[in-house]
């Protein structure tokens, strides 16, 4: 057996990495922040990694230590890159202290969450670190320094998981192993066990008497707080069961150096008579350590043997001095000052990556903060683009609204209605050209397939919800408090939004659809005409004898202005295209500003500052094709209704006819937009679907993979009735011995005092963030109102925790291994006397029987005594 007490690992069961995070990976390369191919060589690093860092034979050096930090280290860089929803791979652990039971089965906890594996790989990163510790030779001063260096970083290991508990759990249970208190108490001990090298490296340096008193009443002051913590009811059956015998022991050792060291400072001061009282008590607790050593290796033995040899001897030449010389008066040693202490073992703190020269294999990936801040900036720039778009798109209509009322260019160009107007051939064979009605009919019946596609794959992640909430349901209703999981109303409510938000998506991109094809319907027929030949759409326009002014200002003033309404709509085109095409490297800027700690990181202030630079000046340009468009416009309201006047009124067929052509054109440009973004938005949406129900899928397995190992429990408890028994058995095994008789009280060696509880910070799920688009758009050009693909949740439910251990009876009057009190010989003895006096009055059997009794109890407690 080691020296040092050392924390068992936690151990962990296979899981693959790679296809789950290249699934991430490929939703976010989807979303053109960052580029799936540039970490494939990473995913399978890190998944050698995991496999190497929670190997079942991890020895006890440095090098899988090493190794366990650097695994460390990649997930704390990667959980900066993802949200904490966004992975779905289940994490199972189990407890570190817990051998299961005769039946199978021990207690474990599945959590998908990357900060859930960080924490339970840091807990094996203390665990290992005091393991490590507990093997160094105690003898030489690099050994020792070793072991208390490792054991303050183990103890602010264990302190600082604390805090991330909460964040890690999420809305489940802990083990027994990392419950708070646990944790609490696992710190102490560590950094008592590091006071403890210090004192042993001060001794072997023959360091002056008044140090060492100093730190090995620091040490026992510790040691008296471990055990305080590892005794606590909700904590004290979850150690190994030596464990509070060893802690014990090392208190009462400590107590009694620093007491015999202190006699040597009473010596020099010429203070026999303190001297005397504090020999006599460190003899008394060294004695005690002695005693309880009994579990403990051979070298601690034979160094409480040689401290006790020592003070025995100075209690003996102090009482000679004394009684022949000195003759002062021996004080209580209740009533003397506690010895000083002197704190050299502190909590090394945890902050960030253990290994600063740790490399992120992920580096080119973007940080959380900055996928948030591109998502932000993605959301304004959309609003200003389509909100841009807009105005240019209605000011389209409106302007062409206006020209087919006075059959503008056509009624120029077509002034003796013998042929067809040049404007008119140029509209056919683009209409041709594009695929015409066709094309139109086409798309038109791809979007309802799109629509249904993307229904199904909605219906087929509700139909997984409902059926795992139903088998939830009634199996909690068969087993009833025996089922103890979470309810999947609770782990569900997140998709249960999703999903509705997604429906209410869908609902309306259908309405979308309908009011696109009643466009269709309403200009097909002039759809119809512009994608026949040019000779075909001639032979369908009425040849009637125009009755038309040919010459004057009118006619002339009129083709000018259609020169600049023509201008105006090819300018419009070149904008529309910049606010469409328009890209700036939003993630550069953002990692810029990260790295800029002086000017701070500000999203909003970022993305106004590049918005204004980037489409400024195309605002001011769209802006100025609006009041251009307005003045032309009131020039060609005023000059063609001169010249429609001039004509006489009324409308001929041929005009009718060239005016509903002109239309069909405008309807056909309008429509081709509208479905290429409907056909877009389809794609888009199908994408974060498939990733929707693949997060639903992997829920409802992860569910099902729990829900099977619950049942396989709670059937062989009902089929085995005693294995609650055997259960209770195998952990009461874990209960510490029987204690021995108690030492007598003091007022030594002050226990520090507990620290606050850690802050538990509160997380809360980021919500979605929509936005606005102009009405003339039946389509998103961008789906940036969707639902994340992050969900909050986590699969599995509560898990047995300390309360499913045995309970441990109290000591009556609670107990204090330093209080004065009188009892039995040894542990088992009231039990002796008991079946004694039962059995007194027999004259010679009786005291024969008595000693039977101690014999066979004796040689009982030393079988069960652990090796």
């Amino acid at each position: 057996m080691s020296e040092f007490v050392g924390v068992p690992l936690k151990i962990t069961n296979d899981v693959d990495l790679i296809k789950p995070l290249q699934a991430l990976l490929s939703a976010r390369s989807s979303s053109g922040i960052d580029k799936q191919d540039d970490y494939k060589a990473a995913v399978f690093e890190l998944n050698n990694l995991r496999q190497s860092a929670t190997s079942k034979g991890i020895e006890k050096e440095d090098s899988y230590l090493e190794v366990m930090i650097k695994y460390h280290d990649q997930l704390l860089m990667l959980e900066e890159k993802f949200a904490p929803t966004d992975i779905t791979i289940p994490f199972k652990w189990r407890d570190a202290f817990d051998k299961g039971s005769i039946f199978g089965g021990k207690l474990s906890l599945t959590v998908t969450s990357l900060t859930w594996e960080r924490f339970c790989v840091l807990f094996n990163i203390g665990a290992l670190q005091s393991q490590i510790a507990s093997l160094q030779n105690i003898n030489q001063d690099e050994g020792l320094k070793k072991a208390s260096k490792l054991f303050q970083h183990a103890s602010g290991i264990f302190m600082h998981l604390r805090s991330l508990l909460p964040i890690a759990l999420g809305p489940n249970e802990p083990t027994p192993d990392i419950q708070s208190d646990s944790l609490y108490a696992l710190s102490e001990l560590m950094l008592a066990q590091a006071q403890e090298a210090v004192t042993i490296k001060a001794i072997n340096d023959k360091m002056k008497p008044a140090t060492i008193a100093k730190l090995a009443s620091q040490a026992s002051g510790f040691y008296s707080e471990t055990q305080k913590l590892l005794q606590k009811d909700t904590v004290r059956n979850v150690w190994e069961r030596d464990w509070i015998p060893r802690v014990s022991a090392r208190l009462a050792f400590y107590l009694g150096v620093a007491n015999y060291y202190q006699c040597a400072v009473c010596n020099a001061e010429k203070h026999i008579g303190e001297e005397i009282a504090r020999a006599q008590f460190g003899l008394d607790q060294l004695k005690i350590a002695q005693s309880r050593f009994s579990v403990e290796s051979a070298p601690m033995a034979e160094r409480c043997t040689t401290i006790l040899e020592k003070t025995a001897k100075a209690l003996s030449d102090a009482k000679r001095d004394n009684d022949f010389i000195y003759h002062d008066r021996i004080p209580n040693i209740n009533t003397l000052p506690a010895i000083p202490q002197v704190v050299l073992a502190k909590p090394t703190p945890v902050q960030g990556k253990i290994d600063p020269n740790s490399k992120d294999l992920f580096e080119g990936l973007a940080p959380l903060a900055v996928q948030h801040a591109v998502q932000s900036y993605e959301s304004r720039k959309s609003q200003l683009v389509n909100g841009e778009i807009g105005k240019l798109r209605e000011a389209n209509q409106l302007l062409n609204g206006v020209l087919t009322s006075f059959n503008l260019p056509i009624a120029l160009e077509d002034l003796h209605g013998d042929s067809l107007p040049k404007s008119l051939k140029e509209r056919n064979t683009i209409v041709r050209n594009a695929g015409g009605r066709d094309l139109i009919e086409r798309q038109l019946k791809e979007l309802p397939e799109m629509l249904t596609r993307n229904d199904e794959i909605l219906k087929e992640a509700q139909r997984l919800l409902d059926e795992e909430k139903a088998s939830d349901d009634e199996l909690r209703a068969q087993f009833g408090n025996k089922w103890i999981r979470v309810p999947s109303s609770v782990l569900t409510e997140r998709f249960r939004n999703d999903l509705a938000k997604y429906k209410n998506i869908i609902d309306t991109a259908r309405m979308a659809d309908g009011v696109v094809r009643t466009k269709y319907e309403s200009t097909k027929h002039g759809i119809e005409l512009l994608s026949l030949p040019e000779s075909e759409l001639a032979a369908k326009i009425p040849r009637i004898g125009a009755n038309v002014k040919t010459t004057g200002p009118e006619v002339e003033q009129l083709k000018e202005l259609m020169k600049a309404v023509e201008k105006i709509q090819r300018e419009r085109e070149v904008i529309e295209n910049e606010l469409s095409s328009k890209s700036v490297d939003m993630k550069a800027a953002f990692l810029a500003a990260m790295g800029d700690k002086d000017r701070g990181f500000d999203e909003e202030k970022i993305s106004n500052r590049v918005m204004q630079e980037a489409y400024g000046p195309i605002q001011v340009r769209v802006k100025e094709n609006l009041q251009q468009q307005e003045i032309v416009m009131a020039e060609v309201e005023k000059v063609a209704g001169e010249w429609m006047a001039s004509r006489g009124g009324g409308e001929n067929a041929r005009e009718a006819m060239m005016k509903a052509l002109a239309s069909a054109y405008d309807m056909f440009n309008e429509l081709s937009k509208n479905l290429a973004e409907g056909a877009k938005f389809y794609t888009e949406l199908t994408q974060l679907l498939i990733v929707f129900q693949s997060k639903v899928s992997d829920f409802c397995f992860a569910r099902k993979t729990e829900k099977d190992e619950l049942l396989k429990d709670i059937t062989t408890a009902l089929a085995n009735p005693p294995q609650e028994d055997q259960q209770l058995g195998a952990k009461a095994e874990r209960t510490p011995p029987v204690r021995p008789p108690p030492p007598v009280s003091s007022s030594f060696g002050t226990t520090p005092a507990s620290p606050p509880g850690a802050t538990q910070p509160t997380v809360s799920a980021q919500q979605p963030q929509g936005s606005p688009y102009p009405e003339s758009l039946p389509y998103p050009v961008q789906l940036t109102g969707m639902p994340q693909p992050g969900y909050p949740y986590s699969p599995y439910g509560q898990v047995p925790t300390a309360q499913a251990y045995p309970s441990y009876t109290p000591m009556p009057g609670g107990y204090n291994p330093y209080a004065s009190v009188s009892g039995p010989t040894f542990p088992g003895q009231y039990l002796v006397n008991r079946v004694f006096d039962a059995i007194s009055h027999i004259p010679v059997a009786g005291p024969q029987m008595k000693k039977l009794y101690e014999d066979s109890y004796k040689q009982q407690q030393n079988q069960n005594r652990p090796q």
